[in-house]
């Protein structure tokens, strides 16, 4: 049960914040899935996301599941591989986020523009995976804190 809701949980929560900012931010206000679906911007990204939000949970979901419990699982038992699995996560987000943001960049705008969009998705995609983090060090507190409370031995 407890492997069930480190799957689920963070995920849904992460998403369910991420939508709360996209909400009540006026910077995203204003845009309207439909109109803004094909514009190749960041606008449009965000569209995206409010059009196509239960299937990206899915993935989020089925990637927690398959990818990031096994990685976890590692961090528990051994909690200095954090040290290699963290930045490694980091590096996947610049990865992904280079990758996304040439795709909707337009060339007319120039690089300046380019690396404006990098940064932004390179910052959606590390405060999900902090975010989800955070969640699984809350649910497995007690692990961490047996770690933590081991007597050094008698000399």
């Amino acid at each position: 049960m407890k492997r069930f809701i480190k799957v689920i949980f963070p995920p849904l929560i992460v998403f369910w914040a991420f939508a709360i900012f996209l909400k009540f931010t006026p910077f995203f206000h204003h845009v309207n899935g439909s109109d803004e679906m094909g514009s190749d911007s960041v606008y449009g990204l965000i569209s995206f996301y409010k059009v196509f939000a239960p299937g990206q949970i899915l993935i989020a979901v089925l990637t927690q599941w398959l990818i990031i419990m096994p990685l976890w699982d590692r961090i528990i038992t051994k909690p200095i591989s954090a040290i290699i699995i963290l930045p490694l996560i980091a590096l996947v987000c610049l990865g992904f986020a280079f990758g996304i943001a040439y795709v909707i960049w337009d060339t007319t705008t120039g690089i300046k523009h380019l690396e404006k969009i990098c940064l932004f998705m390179t910052g959606v995609q590390l405060f999900y995976w902090i975010a989800n983090f955070l969640l699984l060090c809350l649910i497995d507190w007690k692990a961490f804190r047996k770690a933590g409370t081991a007597k050094p031995p008698n000399l």
